[in-house]
């Protein structure tokens, strides 16, 4: 029984120990999170201040938080100021030395940290990091060499886009939205076309993100091939070029519905009044969304409800007449 209370009391006095370490490390946090965002603030506003302390190890994670929050300010983005501050406390090393060692969350804010210094010198150090097996690391890294050399990065980003499925697809068109579209459309395009057609419709996706006109070209080629309909449905949904049309029509009696419904949706977006009589056959599809696309699609060409009533009244087919039906409420809706 003694040796219990002795245990409970040891134990709970190591409690209460962690509990007041954990508090006042926080404080410690929020301190240097205020000291060095005012500095740093005072930096964009006036240049170097005068007075400028020391950045000790303590103070990295509170500078880092400060440093990245106003980096993703507008005024913040390549400030000459903040950016002397940071050479005057020797940041870059600071960085590079956490971003390699530091606990998880510390690296990933360093990473994100080197890559709004733009450091050349750190190119070397962060690009192995590419290979992390965690995304978030992974990903951080690239979007730091993208934004410390685009032109050098590319060559490695873009096969690690191509081959990191765990990479989310919103952190990709991010880190491509941020980048030259002259830097990167034409590696997106040789890995759009090399990539077998699991991984291609991915790369053609982040390919018009970034440049419908370098898509165009890839697009073409790939409806002119026999591709997997997912690869296909992904070129028709992108797809901006009207000149392209005559790759989209005959896929209008395609044996998958899905192909069906993307390829009216394309030439209702890019056709003409004449395309019309190609898109009647899909009112009476066997797919509901097939014979609404195509309805929409027949509407958004016309732009005239009472064209579009005269043709619902010339169907036989019950299916189109009703999805007409709908289509022209839905307009008649929206003129109100």
């Amino acid at each position: 029984g003694l040796s219990m209370t002795v245990a409970s009391l040891v134990l709970f006095v190591a409690v209460l120990v962690l509990r007041q370490l954990a508090q006042r490390r926080e404080r410690q946090h929020l301190q240097a999170v205020a000291r060095w965002r005012a500095l740093l603030e005072e930096a964009m506003r006036d240049g170097l201040p005068a007075r400028l302390p020391p950045l000790p190890e303590h103070d990295m994670t509170g500078f880092m938080e400060a440093w990245n929050a106003l980096h993703e300010l507008p005024q913040g983005v390549d400030n000459l100021g903040m950016h002397q501050l940071a050479w005057e406390v020797g940041l870059a090393p600071k960085l590079e030395k956490i971003a390699s060692s530091g606990r998880f969350h510390d690296r990933v804010m360093a990473i994100i940290a080197l890559g709004h210094l733009r450091s050349v010198s750190s190119f070397s150090r962060i690009e192995p990091l590419l290979d992390d097996p965690s995304p978030i690391v992974s990903i951080s890294a690239a979007r730091a060499l993208m934004r410390i050399d685009a032109a050098r990065a590319v060559e490695r980003v873009v096969p690690q886009i191509e081959a990191r499925q765990d990479w989310v697809d919103g952190g990709v068109a991010q880190i491509l939205s941020e980048t030259d579209a002259e830097v990167v459309q034409g590696p997106l395009s040789g890995a759009a076309l090399r990539a077998n057609d699991e991984v291609a419709p991915r790369m053609v996706r982040f390919l018009a993100g970034v440049s419908p006109q370098a898509a165009a070209p890839v697009i073409r080629r790939i409806l002119s091939e026999p591709h997997d309909e997912h690869l296909v449905s992904t070129c028709l949904q992108v797809m901006t070029e009207a000149a392209d049309l005559d790759k989209v029509r005959p896929l209008l009696a395609h044996p998958r519905w899905h192909v069906r419904m993307h390829a009216a949706s394309a030439l209702g977006r890019l056709g003409s009044a004449g395309d019309v009589d190609a898109l009647l056959p899909l009112l009476g599809d066997t797919q509901w969304w097939v014979r609404y696309r195509a309805a929409q699609a027949i509407a958004h060409l016309l732009r005239d409800v009472d064209v579009l009533a005269r043709i619902r009244e010339r169907q036989q087919d019950r299916y189109a007449r009703d999805i007409l039906t709908q289509v022209i409420a839905e307009q008649t809706l929206e003129a109100a």
